[in-house]
């Protein structure tokens, strides 16, 4: 700040002694602007030098965990995957503050090489970037959420075996509405929303949900187009829209969890027997403008790695 301050009285003296003509002005505003770049570079290089030896600063959001990793996302929807055992208590939709030490690598999608006649080339999920920190902190704590993903499944469960119990025939109705609200329209269980779940809970959750759908068909013929009719959203065709969220929902943690995803993969070979998905189905829902068709034909065939 010193030598800056000498500059600049440098830059006044040198005004001060020149003669006031055209020449002498557009030197001295020539040298002014010199002057005053010099001092800007010099303070950026300065400050990307400081951060590079304090290391950066990842600022976001918790969107998803797992054993052990745990997903941020920052204000510009960033994603980071961050491995470390030691942020399983943080539950998810806390604010973090990470501190990372080597450069944030820019990562992209790795293309697939094997191929089906049935799959067409497509874009994959963004792959979140990997960093290493062994200093996150909580900067705000969503402690409600601790219990979101054990709460939301016993939901579900619960709702699943109350459907062929005839006694709780009123129970297995709301019920049915209660978790197509929740997946679809914004709804909430025990005060949790879909977000704060975890990706492995989701899918899990999906996969119930998918039995609860099949079992109103079953037990309750037409109760889908009434309740359609008198509320004025959509519960019909829930299957398609169940299938269509376990896949894209695979399909992002593919990219990060290895074991998740194999775990999904081959629950989905369970789903696909016992609910009659085919292949003409998940084509369906592509066609309707979805993207990853041939990531889906993996999970559908259950290719693992």
């Amino acid at each position: 700040m010193n030598k800056i301050k000498r500059m600049f009285k440098k830059m006044v003296d040198f005004f001060k002694g020149i003669r006031v003509s055209t020449i002498y002005k557009l030197v001295g505003i020539a040298l002014l602007f010199a002057i005053l770049f010099w001092v800007y570079t010099t303070w950026k290089s300065q400050k990307e030098m400081t951060n590079t030896s304090n290391g950066t600063y990842i600022n976001g959001k918790v969107t998803n965990k797992g054993e052990d990793y745990i997903i941020v996302e920052d204000e510009n929807q960033n994603e980071y995957y961050i491995p470390s055992e030691n942020n399983q208590d943080i539950p998810i939709g806390s604010d973090v503050n990470a501190k990372v030490e080597e450069p944030v690598p820019n990562v992209t999608t790795p293309q697939k090489e094997e191929t089906t006649p049935e799959e067409p080339e497509e874009k994959g999920e963004e792959v979140p970037k990997t960093v290493t920190s062994n200093n996150v902190t909580v900067t705000n704590e969503k402690t409600e959420n601790k219990n979101a993903d054990a709460e939301v499944i016993s939901y579900f469960e619960e709702t699943d075996e109350a459907i062929s119990n005839a006694s709780l025939k009123d129970k297995a109705k709301e019920g049915f509405i209660t978790i197509v609200d929740f997946l679809f329209y914004d709804g909430t269980i025990k005060g949790y929303t879909l977000d704060d779940l975890s990706g492995k809970a989701k899918l899990q959750i999906l996969k119930i949900a998918l039995s609860i759908d099949s079992k109103i068909e079953q037990y309750f013929p037409g109760y889908k187009e009434t309740i359609s009719s008198t509320t004025g959203k959509i519960y019909t065709g829930i299957k398609s829209k169940i299938v269509e969220s376990y896949l894209k929902i695979t399909t992002k943690i593919c990219n990060y969890d290895q074991d998740t995803c194999d775990q999904a993969k081959s629950d989905f070979q369970d789903m696909k027997k016992s609910f009659s998905i085919t292949w003409n189905l998940i084509k369906d829902l592509a066609s309707s403008g979805l993207e990853n068709l041939k990531e889906w034909y993996e999970i559908f065939s259950g290719k693992t790695s």
